[in-house]
């Protein structure tokens, strides 16, 4: 705003002389901003190569091109100048360093309106009071309901020591002495330490003191903040009183926000104190005119053509984005609700334990974050009756209901099953490791349902199915006998057939460190029971949290078991074969992403980049990794989920990856739509959560499931969120319980401090991001195939809790799907699907599929066969692909039916049964029931063939 119709143009004037050339306004060599320049673009460079950032070069050009633009247009259009927009270079290169949005979003585009729309609106005598990248910084992170936040700490961890000495020497060399704000820089460093070491004090139960230094004042945010954004020389005081007063005014209003637990104080600090400036000089120039000619000046020529350069601009952007690049969704009536059952009727009631104080005394601190996961559901026809069954497992649950079989009755009504081997497992968590997932599957080829189970600090578990045996379905321990009974801390166990010989082989996901470093001999990781130390000062058993926070590579090595054919298996070089990474792997897909006839393995990692390996004919595994930030295998590094389904119908399955998305990384679900590549072997993946509408945004993303809720024959998501809450360890009963707070100080530490347990903030009676509302993204199909919109709240699946596994599966065999959601804190939570009972019954037909291999080039289980179901409707041919796998996401097994919806469809359906290592068999099939399709015997000349 301006106060008087003479002032001066509110052009950013370039503090040095000028040379004109081709007729344009040019900054001499002599520039102090050309060094800054220099140094952000170094830093940009260095970030896409080298340090890791979230981003990719072409989001950094499009942030800078867009704003130097704007700043070149805007003082065209106004004042008829042509200046090289050498600030507005400046400005929104620090906007591409210290923003975070989703990758391939549009929203990077209101920064930088908001940063050089500042310089010419909000103005005080012709001159910008805001500095633009704060005001920017500072507005984007207030307006945009975390879809914009800051850069994630983690971007920074990468030797940010020597980033921090890099920055300071050359802001000492470069810009510092050139500007003239010594003592703003001087006294704030001098205040600010002396805050942090009250901020200190005040935390010094929950976090360890030199954590919140380090991850403060040896931040490369906190300097690049001090050195180059409060010194900008036109919006900072040029007196050494004024930058004393200045520097204690940001120290202390940062501090306040800081007792609010704000994660941002910095720029909002400087927001708060740049408008304290510019209401003060407005208020104090009223008071010298008086309200008539103060508002003559506000409101002259001048200054309205800015406000309408600026204001119109943006109307622009806001009308392209919502009316364009991301129009809202709608979705027809709903024909179908899904119907929350109560633990009375279901059966499925469990209570909680005490597990999280029986974790080694060291680490009881810790022991929410890290039994934070492990809450999962598998489902499977265990006794033979038609009817799917149901093992439920959760750490965290009390003895009886720590891993437990349930058997279907009817009517989704279930009841517990006695079993010696599963209660076993359940007493002996301490020692023995925790169940923390299950599959079912006919691992032994005998006609029954087995029971594999992820154990966490301890080995994984293959119960083996006795009905085929003794006619009582109850299960015996075998894992020892198979020879899979390795240590493992995993969440994740499932079967494949990765070299085609018709047995399946075992793969076990591992998250953390199956053995901790740094021992002479294998020393095995137990939560419960830590090494004791062997000298002073010992703290290797304390060196097993993840190392990085977007590139973690200290978790467990996954294990992969290849089937011998007669119930015993034999571990493989998990390295030799193409598994040499160490990740932290949550959640695993088999899929053939490739169509080549083999399956392939998408691998959903915590802290670090995804993995996806393509099977080379069982001989090796090749990963595929991209180049650049948003490509695959260099994604945004919280991978949670890995659900596969064809949401476009093209033929080609995709993968669903859930994720975080909240204010310290807003990241967001990953969407990748597969379609055939250059390259034979090597199909293309395109992230498309942003645009499909299913990114997840601001929720803790955990698991994930695809299928057809509405049986139109497009697969739609369910979608699990919600990280901790204080039920179990109430201790705080002030409303301030965020460890996010504490947790943003540890990210912005090294790893060679928050990779050690010690180090870390006491968790106990405090939350992170609770009992959040799950998501629906029901796919618009026809409308527009591939694309969905949120119906959780209309369907009824809202609810909010700290949920972990989603299992899809018609459980009451009604040709719906109905869905169970597992809880971290509480009992799972059961819908009925009413989408059969309802309306809409004529638009709501199915087809099912359970097939049984002939058991020797494809097992009985048939993994890795792929399905497709085509019949035509209303004038068009229609084709929809499934493949028989095991697990549906994190913590949640899959029906092991294939489930396709084909809408208003009635006649017969054709199936195309691409028999994994076997031949291909067409049948013809009745809607509105379930089939049993049993593989021909295989001929030689067929499988020479294939």
């Amino acid at each position: 705003m301006t106060a008087q119709p003479s002032m001066a143009p509110a052009v950013p004037m370039p503090p040095r002389p000028q040379s004109v050339r081709w007729g344009w306004v040019w900054p001499t060599w002599s520039d102090p901003r050309i060094p800054f320049a220099a140094i952000l673009t170094l830093y940009g460079v260095l970030g896409f190569s080298f340090f890791g950032f979230n981003r990719s070069p072409a989001q950094m050009a499009a942030i800078v091109v867009s704003g130097s633009a704007l700043d070149a247009g805007l003082t065209w259009l106004l004042y008829r100048r042509k200046v090289v927009p050498l600030s507005g270079y400046i400005s929104c290169c620090s906007l591409a360093l210290l923003l975070n949005y989703s990758h391939s979003s549009w929203m990077l585009l209101l920064p930088v309106w908001l940063t050089i729309g500042s310089k010419y609106v909000l103005t005080f005598q012709g001159r910008h009071v805001f500095n633009p990248s704060m005001f920017g910084v500072a507005t984007s992170l207030l307006f945009t309901r975390e879809l914009i936040t800051a850069a994630p700490a983690y971007q920074w961890a990468n030797g940010e020591v020597a980033l921090s000495a890099f920055i300071i020497m050359a802001a000492l060399v470069l810009f510092f002495f050139r500007v003239g704000r010594g003592w703003l820089v001087v006294s704030f460093l001098f205040f600010y330490a002396l805050q942090t070491a009250l901020r200190a004090y005040i935390l010094r139960h929950h976090l360890p003191p030199e954590v919140l230094f380090l991850g403060t004042l040896g931040a490369p945010p906190f300097f690049i903040f001090t050195f180059y954004m409060i010194t900008d020389p036109g919006t900072s005081p040029k007196r050494p009183r004024d930058q004393i007063i200045l520097a204690f005014a940001l120290t202390f209003v940062d501090l306040l926000l800081h007792l609010k637990e704000s994660v941002f104080t910095f720029f909002y600090a400087a927001l708060t104190c740049a408008t304290a400036r510019f209401l003060f000089l407005h208020g104090r120039e009223l008071w010298r005119q008086g309200p008539r000619a103060y508002a003559s000046g506000l409101f002259s020529r001048e200054p309205l053509q800015r406000f309408g350069a600026v204001g119109g601009l943006g109307l622009a952007l806001a009308a392209g984005y919502f009316l364009v690049i991301a129009p809202s969704a709608s979705v027809r009536p709903l024909p179908f609700h899904m119907e929350r059952l109560e633990a009375a009727h279901t059966g499925l009631g469990s209570t909680m334990g005490d597990v999280l104080t029986h974790a080694d005394p060291r680490v009881l601190h810790v022991s929410k974050w890290v039994l934070s996961v492990g809450d999962a559901v598998a489902t499977g026809d265990f006794d033979g009756d038609g009817r799917l069954d149901v093992f439920l497992s959760n750490a965290l649950k009390s003895d009886g209901d720590r891993a437990a079989l349930f058997r279907n009755v009817g009517d989704l009504r279930f009841e517990r099953v006695k079993v010696p081997a599963l209660e076993r497992i359940a007493a002996n968590y301490t020692t023995d490791g925790a169940a923390a997932g299950g599959t079912f599957v006919d691992y032994d080829g005998d006609g029954d349902q087995d029971l594999a189970i992820a154990v966490a600090f301890g080995p994984s578990r293959l119960l083996r199915n006795l009905l085929r045996e003794t006619g009582s379905a109850t299960f015996e321990d075998v894992t020892t006998h198979a020879g899979v009974g390795d240590h493992s801390v995993s969440l994740a166990v499932t079967m494949l057939d990765f070299d085609r010989d018709g047995h399946l082989d075992f793969f076990v996901a591992n998250a953390l460190t199956t053995h901790l470093p740094d021992y002479a001999t294998p020393t095995p990781f137990n939560f419960f029971h830590l090494p004791a130390p062997e000298y002073p000062g010992d703290r290797r058993m304390l060196r097993f949290m993840h190392n990085g926070w977007h590139d973690a590579d200290n978790g467990g090595l996954n294990a992969l078991y290849r089937g011998r054919g007669d119930g015993t298996f034999e571990k493989v070089d998990s390295a030799a074969i193409g598994f040499k990474e160490t990740r932290w792997s949550l959640a695993v897909s088999t899929v053939d992403l490739n169509q080549d006839g083999w399956t392939d393995l998408y691998i959903a990692n915590d802290f670090g980049p995804d993995e996806i390996y393509l099977n080379e004919q069982g001989k090796h595994f090749r990963r595929i990794r991209g180049s650049l930030f948003g490509d695959i295998g260099k994604d945004t590094y919280k991978g949670m989920n890995a659900s596969v389904a064809d949401f476009d119908r093209n033929g080609w399955l995709d993968v669903y990856v859930s994720n975080v998305h909240h204010s310290l990384q807003a990241e967001g679900s990953l969407l990748w739509m597969v379609s055939p590549g250059q390259e034979p072997f090597v199909p293309t993946f395109k992230d498309e959560a942003t645009f499909r509408g299913a990114l997840n945004e601001r929720r803790f993303g955990w698991g994930a499931a695809a299928g057809d809720l509405d049986n139109d024959g497009w697969p739609d998501i369910v979608q699990a969120n919600g990280h901790i809450d204080d039920r179990l360890d109430h201790l705080i009963d002030s409303g301030r319980k965020d460890y996010w707070y504490i947790n943003h100080k540890l990210m912005q530490s090294g790893p060679e401090v928050h990779t050690y347990a010690d180090k870390w903030g006491d968790i106990r009676g405090r939350t992170v991001y609770p009992n959040e509302a799950r998501r629906a993204y029901l796919n618009l199909g026809d409308d527009k195939p591939g694309h969905f919109v949120d119906v959780a709240k209309e369907l009824g699946l809202e609810d909010p809790d700290n949920s972990r596994g989603v299992l899809l599966a018609d459980l009451d065999n009604d040709g719906d799907l109905d869905a169970l959601i597992t809880n971290q804190h509480g009992p799972v939570s059961a819908y009925r699907n009413t989408l059969r009972e309802g309306e809409g019954r004529d638009k709501a037909h199915f087809v099912g599929l359970s097939l049984v291999g002939e058991g020797r080039h494809t097992s009985r289980s048939a993994v890795g066969t792929r399905v497709v179901v085509s019949y035509d409707e209303g004038g068009r041919h229609v084709e929809q692909v499934q493949e028989v796998g095991l697990m549906g996401g994190l913590g949640a097994s899959a029906d092991p039916r294939l489930h396709f919806g084909v809408g208003s469809h009635t006649g017969p359906v054709t199936a195309t049964l691409h028999w994994y290592g076997g031949q291909t068999q067409s049948v013809q099939l009745d809607v509105d029931r379930y089939h049993v399709i049993h593989q021909p015997a295989v001929t030689a000349d067929a499988r020479d063939s294939h």
